[in-house]
């Protein structure tokens, strides 16, 4: 089929009082109806056919009554659809955000029937903590004083001349490993009793909003009694 240019004028109604006139090239395949676009210019321009150029932006397509048939969004940009994700992104984590805090609060309103009783659960957690921990930094002094054993045997033997002892050696890198396990365990142990302060604290102080307890204010800091200056020492009188 041979292409063929159309040009449409007078739009005046269509456009909103704006004329438009444009060349086009089509096919014979093109079906009724006039669709309009938005030139390089910023010129609103009308044909039966979009050219190629303004096939991914905006357009509406109007019936052959100039009444608006479809209105078809300009395809996004890499930047602009990176951007959509991430606002779809920030939306849904909102979104989970919301429904964990009600999750949360109606478990806390099920569970505790007052804020003494969740005071205890976090007493109770955080001194378990506390007793792991201890145990880690007694195995990490343990080790630590057990590697030094093992290296002071290892250098005497060195600076006495002899070998190194195989097996002493596969102690020490047996050990080295163990402590190395040991102090990272001992840090995430650490890490877990602070996330758990700050979270039972983040809770209460929400359970005391849901149950409308009002958070007592902090006590004014004390101040110091004015220290007591001793008396000036008294004149002797005059011969």
């Amino acid at each position: 089929m041979k292409a063929h240019t159309r040009v449409l004028v007078g739009v005046a109604g269509l456009l909103g009082g704006a004329a438009a006139t444009l060349s086009a090239t089509a096919d014979d395949s093109a079906g009724p109806g006039i669709v309009c676009w938005t030139d390089d210019h910023g010129v609103r321009a009308c044909g039966d056919h979009v050219p190629p150029q303004y096939a991914r932006k905006q357009r509406d397509l109007y019936n052959d009554r100039g009444m608006l048939v479809q209105t078809f969004k300009a395809e996004e940009t890499p930047e602009q659809r990176a951007e959509n994700e991430r606002k779809q992104r920030e939306a849904q984590q909102a979104q989970q955000q919301v429904q964990q805090q009600q999750q949360n609060d109606s478990f806390m309103l099920q569970t505790y029937r007052n804020v003494d009783d969740l005071k205890a659960v976090r007493d109770s957690r955080l001194q378990s903590l506390d007793t792991r921990i201890d145990l880690g930094e007694k195995a990490v002094r343990d080790g630590s004083a057990t590697l030094k054993d093992l290296q002071d045997r290892a250098d005497a033997d060195g600076s006495a001349g002899k070998d190194a002892n195989p097996e002493l050696l596969n102690q020490i890198k047996s050990f080295e490993s163990s402590q190395s396990d040991n102090i990272r365990a001992l840090a995430q142990l650490k890490q877990d009793r602070e996330a758990a302060a700050t979270r039972f604290d983040r809770d209460i102080r929400r359970y005391q909003e849901l149950r409308g307890v009002a958070t007592p204010a902090p006590l004014p800091t004390p101040v110091a009694a004015p220290t007591p200056q001793a008396p000036a020492p008294a004149l002797a009188p005059k011969p």
